[in-house]
């Protein structure tokens, strides 16, 4: 009889740290993003002009993969004093972004009416796999800086954010999640360990996850908190350019 019981345990422990390990997983390499804030220079043109003009550009071989304008909704009295929008160019590594670049001239801005500041690149890992229904070419993001709390690791974070976000599309909503490492450049004494952002399929689906938090739903319990978050600055995101997928 105590063998049985010894043998039970061993299979409910042995089970026990499988799901944890299936829960658990390491952070994927993720896309590579450099990130530009700018000022329109020209006041014969607005945002919606620059738009324009930036998708009748020429791309080639060397552009980034996706070419998205951020112009900020709600975003820090500071941000909106000193900067109109924001520029962020995709590519899969560091080495396909630093060759596409030099081989470019690093001419990314062309003919536009803009004056931009230093770049920051940074990780964007997902938080789920084969998450959101597709972009619209245009829609609204949130992002947030996030700070870990004493003795979690980003690692940690992660997984719980995956936790808390496979729970929201479990109730239908696919809203894009995802957690922003710093890379390169930027604040060098920054204040926060990540950002994480949300973007939408569409305008909708974003605003329509933010009332399903005013309404109460919460993606995770407040037990195994190990990171929280400021108040989250919302954006309205433009696709410049995408290549092909062949």
């Amino acid at each position: 009889m105590q063998k049985t019981i010894f043998l039970f345990f061993v299979v409910i422990f042995g089970l026990g740290s499988v799901l944890t390990q299936a829960q658990n997983v390491d952070l994927p390499p993720g896309a590579v993003i450099r990130m530009t804030n700018c000022t329109i220079s020209d006041d014969r043109f607005n945002f919606s002009d620059v738009v324009e003009r930036a998708r009748a550009s020429d791309f080639d071989e060397n552009a980034p993969n996706m070419i998205w304008f951020r112009r900020p909704v709600y975003a820090s009295p500071e941000y909106q004093e000193n900067w109109d929008f924001q520029i962020a160019l995709y590519y899969s590594s560091y080495t396909e972004m630093i060759d596409r670049r030099v081989a470019s001239g690093n001419n990314a801005y062309g003919r536009l009416p803009i004056s931009c500041g230093s770049p920051m690149v940074v990780r964007s890992i997902p938080t789920v796999d084969n998450q959101g229904d597709g972009l619209s070419d245009q829609t609204a993001m949130l992002t947030r800086r996030c700070s870990l709390m004493e003795g979690a690791s980003v690692r940690d974070a992660f997984n719980r954010l995956r936790s808390g976000v496979a729970n929201v599309v479990a109730e239908g909503n696919n809203t894009l999640v995802s957690m922003w490492l710093p890379g390169l450049g930027g604040q060098l004494n920054r204040d926060f360990d990540f950002v994480m952002s949300h973007v939408g399929s569409s305008r909708q689906e974003l605003t329509e996850r933010m009332d399903m938090m005013r309404n109460g739903f919460r993606p995770n319990s407040r037990e195994g908190r190990n990171f929280s978050c400021d108040r989250p600055s919302m954006w309205v995101t433009n696709r410049i350019y995408q290549a092909s997928a062949n």
